[in-house]
């Protein structure tokens, strides 16, 4: 299909309400004023020409566009300047029951520019199974940029608030923006703060598309040779600058993103601002890939999207498609007596591209039961999504349903000594055979783990339920540091109330508390946990700042002392957050080894070795007497 396009610099896509006499009002024109008025005024009939071009192809193509959707209401706002229109298939095409969502956000130099700039996009990614919308947003100069954000946020909210209405996916939501668009969703995809603010959880938010931006560090681009337009949009202040610079907000963290960076054909900023970003979100374990859109100008990086042959075209589908189908996340009840319901919980399953790649996959795949830390909840889940696909791409972890119950802070998972609350025995029965009976999981093969009041609520529920379990691992676990109650030392008065509160009694009961202790349990009957099979992995880090190192290593000791097999690992410089990705991925190896089991060959090779060492195991220990 032959598509008109415009080729234009970045003033000259300085368009819209009021022309050059708002541009006279903002920049310091001078005698360019009349030229670049002259300029605006062919520019502006072009763009209507080329959006009404794309209106046709849209509605040929069969599909349905809902105009001018007031997603939020701002007070003395223009309500078209919180405004989007929404692009979904057809009555005539089946819709997808949880599609991903694609919001695209306009250039215009931060004072102009409209929804309908998105042009031919609707055709690239409705026919693909995608919801679109294209959004408006506020401009200066009755907004400042933090606020252009906090509006285009919104924008986000209303999505995701309003996804069951069209048949989309609030946890699978791509942004897309050109020019000064494309800054907005870069900063949208690194300062949390805007989604958090309009309600959105940041893990909702894919991948970003950024179509050709100058400013990811803004301080350093205003410290060499920025043009007028961005001292005047930006201003002076250094602190006011840093908030809106994407490059300020990258943070190591376990959010893994996708950024896919576009900058127009021999743009210096190429070199100076979109590669040292990308890298930047690479050093911190962001996915970020930076492209030069060769034979392209700053203008049709974004008009050209959407066009038969178009080369960026084909990069930006194959990245939304790829990410939006690595895993399928979503959230849902359970109705229990056991605690306080109903409970919310995250499940996550392996995209169809995993499954595919793993031959011999089992039409019910094993059940993980992932318990989140002290102030959590099941959100966690949704922000460790990226790493979980990590080890899914890499095969480290088998294809399994994940869920992530949401548990009464520092509950610690334990079955309280009034009673009131039976989390060990909800996450020991019915918590996982729900799980597997709802989202196509294997109940006989279930493995449990967690971090932090999850690690050791992994380790007690397995300690206790060795049976139901094929494998447990407990991360930065808050394991107690003694086997009694009376024995803990006196640095660890401060840490009492904060981890047993009232759930082990009023005061703490020795004896439940011993029975609840992962160490104690282990001491107490080392053969029922020897002779289960229960596969175990003990993580902490070295430097670990709750001090729970300390009381792992004696639960490793334990387990050693009464032959338990088990795997140790205490990470040197390691804290207890934030948790580094090969941390993690340490865990899914462990799990996955213990969810596929050791094979014949290596069942055969590891009974051969047995029986050729049985001799020296009969002579007992160095020093001690045959």
């Amino acid at each position: 299909m032959a598509v008109r396009h415009v080729a234009v610099s970045l003033a000259l896509l300085l368009w819209a309400q009021g022309g050059a006499v708002t541009l006279a009002q903002e920049y310091d024109l001078g005698e360019a004023e009349a030229e670049l008025a002259s300029a605006l005024a062919e520019l502006r009939e072009q763009t209507r020409v080329l959006a009404t071009e794309a209106e046709s192809a849209i509605a040929r193509a069969g599909i349905e566009v809902r105009r001018d959707i007031a997603y939020a209401s701002i007070e003395g706002v223009d309500p078209e300047r919180l405004s989007l229109d929404l692009y979904l298939r057809g009555a005539d095409h089946p819709r997808p029951a949880r599609a991903p969502m694609v919001l695209y956000l306009h250039g215009g130099g931060w004072m102009a520019g409209s929804k309908a700039q998105s042009f031919l996009q609707p055709l690239v990614f409705v026919p693909e199974g995608f919801v679109f919308a294209s959004a408006n947003y506020r401009l200066r100069p009755e907004a400042t940029v933090a606020e252009m954000a906090q509006s285009a946020a919104y924008a986000v909210g209303w999505l995701a608030r309003h996804a069951g209405e069209f048949g989309g996916d609030p946890h699978r939501i791509f942004l897309v923006g050109h020019s000064a668009g494309a800054h907005l969703v870069s900063l949208l995809g690194t300062n949390a703060a805007f989604l958090e603010n309009a309600g959105v959880p940041p893990a909702s938010v894919r991948g970003v598309i950024s179509l050709d931006t100058a400013v990811y560090d803004l301080p350093g681009l205003l410290a060499g040779t920025a043009g007028q337009i961005h001292r005047t949009v930006f201003g002076a202040d250094r602190e006011l600058q840093e908030e809106v610079s994407p490059w300020h907000h990258v943070r190591y963290e376990e959010l893994r993103r996708a950024f896919l960076i576009f900058y127009s054909d021999g743009r210096p900023e190429g070199l100076t601002q979109a590669i040292p970003f990308g890298q930047r979100l690479r050093d911190a374990g962001h996915l970020a890939t930076v492209v030069e859109a060769v034979g392209h100008d700053h203008g049709q990086v974004n008009n050209l999207l959407g066009t038969e042959g178009d080369v960026p075209t084909a990069q930006t589908v194959d990245f939304v498609k790829r990410h939006a189908g690595a895993s399928d996340y979503r959230e849902a009840a359970l109705e229990t007596e056991l605690v306080p319901s109903p409970v919310e919980y995250g499940v996550l399953l392996p995209g169809e591209d995993v499954m595919t790649e793993s031959a011999g996959v089992d039409a019910k795949l094993p059940v993980l039961l992932f318990l989140h830390g002290g102030a959590g909840n099941r959100g966690q889940l949704a922000r460790w999504r990226g790493m979980f696909e990590e080890g899914w791409r890499s095969g480290a972890l088998p294809p399994m349903v994940v869920a992530m119950p949401s548990a009464t802070p520092l509950s610690y998972y334990v079955d309280y000594h009034d009673g009131s609350e039976r989390w060990t025995t909800f996450l020991a029965g019915e918590f996982p055979r729900a799980v597997a009976a709802r989202h196509g999981g294997d109940p006989d093969r279930v493995a449990i783990a967690g971090y932090s009041m999850g690690g050791v609520g992994a380790l007690r529920v397995s300690f206790l339920h060795p049976g139901a379990f094929v494998a447990a691992a407990g991360m930065a676990a808050g394991i107690d540091p003694a086997l009694d109650f009376d024995a803990l030392p006196a640095w660890y008065e401060p840490w009492k109330e904060p981890r047993l509160g009232d759930r082990f009694g009023t005061p703490v009961d020795p004896a439940f508390w011993a029975a609840n202790n992962p160490a104690s349990i282990a001491a107490s009957d080392p053969d029922r946990l020897r002779d289960s099979g229960l596969a175990i992995l003990v993580e902490c880090g070295a430097e670990d700042q709750l001090h729970n190192h300390v009381g792992n290593e004696l639960l490793h000791r334990v387990l050693s002392d009464h032959g338990i097999p088990h795997e140790y690992r205490l990470v040197l410089g390691e804290g207890h957050v934030p948790i580094a990705p090969e941390r993690l991925h340490v865990a899914f190896e462990f799990l996955g080894r213990a969810v596929r089991g050791q094979g014949e060959a290596k069942a055969a090779a590891r009974a051969r070795f047995d029986v050729m060492v049985e001799p020296m195991r009969a002579l007992g220990p160095p020093g001690q007497e045959p």
